[in-house]
């Protein structure tokens, strides 16, 4: 079902008081005010190709979600993974693919948001399986809610399930665990909660956007988030790849301010706009302690990159940096809180317009001596469209592009998808040409 408006910040502060970290507040009154929304649920594969010991992946999924006790499930308690084989179907891999979005559009029991915190295993909330797609050819899936862990947790929990599987073939002990407890995340919000640094971040945020900019959007409308999403995955080849990092180092910065600069000048293309006002994710982890811990901690916030036809995209790549510095300097601030206040009309919840999440994490791990590889496959809700990067080994990037369907038909992600990486392609080669003479026409709806 589509998202309804959020309830205000009472609900969310009630919530915190009660344990939950700040996120996890927030992500509680937005599902209890719309309990059919599946929109919250996020997940991932890890494709597994060679001899695996599946006895070993059973222990050592298990010893980990020991350490992350939040995060257990009962399916898990009754015995090893639940298993799946898809390798009879025509595409295999799809199969099995087309049976998780299954799973991921099934929103939680409504009993599950009112358990109280570490109340016990969570089936609905948190959730794993191992599929066999062909001889030694499988898929470690794992799928969660957001209100139990977000994609960096998730990346954690994946990290740690390959190293304990590791030692574990090559018979040793595992190390100590990495993990710190959600207690760790939910005493930071606590303290950070009516504190100084709150309130300067507050000073901020509602500075930089005093003038409540309108969110650009390639429709030109806005529309509840739905329960699944559109998408079109692209990998860029090595020339491209190539490219990007050169034109990255020509300008100091890396490859997230290129994405994020590509995704302006293609959102404000096709908006006919000369400002692109994007919400982007980040960890809002900057506490003692945090970056170890397995729940959930993710918002989202606004950056706004002037886009004029006379600039260079190494300008714009510049732009980008400084707009990202400050926004890591005031991450912790709660995106829904701002949303509230400066963009009320566009239901309240979360920072409208397009979206862009860029993925800092492993997309490769080593089951020992075994190739795993980690494919999002959800990371949240989508108002409009949305971005998501992740670099891949040997200089690669990894794009997804997410449409919300009430907005946009089932071919606009693979267009907008085409339309970016001609931009990107042509930017990335030309730094300091002025983007108007470079970017690809602009698709209008």
């Amino acid at each position: 079902m589509p998202r309804t408006d959020t309830p205000g910040d009472t609900a969310a502060q009630a919530a915190t008081a009660a344990g939950l970290t700040a996120a996890q507040a927030h992500i509680l009154a937005a599902q209890s005010a719309d309990p059919s929304y599946a929109g919250h649920n996020v997940g991932q594969y890890i494709e597994l190709i060679g001899p695996l010991d599946t006895a070993a992946l059973d222990e050592a999924v298990r010893r980990t979600l020991d350490e992350a006790p939040w995060l257990r499930s009962r399916l898990m308690a009754r015995g090893g993974l639940p298993r799946l084989d898809t390798s009879a179907a025509a595409d295999p891999v799809g199969a099995a693919v087309e049976l998780v979005r299954g799973q991921l559009a099934c929103p939680p029991r409504p009993e599950l948001l009112n358990a109280p915190a570490g109340s016990g295993p969570a089936p609905d909330l948190t959730g794993a399986l191992l599929v066999t797609v062909g001889p030694e050819h499988h898929l470690l899936v794992q799928y969660f809610h957001l209100l139990a862990v977000d994609g960096y947790g998730v990346a954690l929990i994946g990290r740690r399930i390959a190293e304990v599987y590791t030692a574990l073939v090559e018979g040793r002990p595992p190390g100590p665990t990495p993990f710190a407890p959600v207690s760790v995340l939910a005493d930071a919000d606590r303290a950070y909660s009516g504190s100084a640094a709150q309130a300067a971040d507050r000073r901020y945020w509602t500075g930089r956007y005093a003038d409540r900019p309108a969110p650009v959007s390639p429709a030109g409308r806005a529309a509840p988030a739905q329960d699944t999403v559109r998408r079109h995955t692209v990998r860029l080849g090595a020339s491209d790849g190539a490219a990007l990092r050169a034109a990255a180092r020509s300008a100091r910065v890396t490859w997230a301010e290129v994405v994020l600069a590509t995704t302006a000048v293609r959102v404000s293309a096709q908006a006919g706009a000369r400002e692109a006002v994007l919400a982007v994710y980040v960890s809002a982890r900057t506490a003692p302690g945090t970056l170890r811990v397995p729940a959930t901690a993710v918002n989202v916030l606004p950056v706004r990159l002037p886009v004029r036809g006379a600039d260079t995209f190494r300008s714009l790549l510049r732009a980008a940096a400084g707009e990202l510095a400050l926004l890591r300097r005031h991450q912790r601030f709660r995106g829904e809180e701002l949303a509230r206040e400066l963009w009320p009309a566009y239901g309240g919840g979360r920072v409208p317009g397009p979206l862009v999440n860029l993925r800092p994490f492993e997309t490769e791990l080593d089951f020992g001596g075994i190739h795993g590889r980690v494919v999002s496959l959800a990371s949240g809700p989508v108002d409009d469209l949305s971005v998501s990067a992740a670099a891949e080994p040997g200089g690669g990037l990894r794009l997804d592009f997410d449409a919300n369907p009430a907005l946009y038909d089932e071919a606009e992600p693979a267009r907008f998808a085409r339309l970016f990486t001609a931009d990107l392609a042509a930017l990335c080669r030309a730094p300091g040409v002025p983007v108007a003479s470079l970017q690809a026409s602009p698709v209008h709806h």
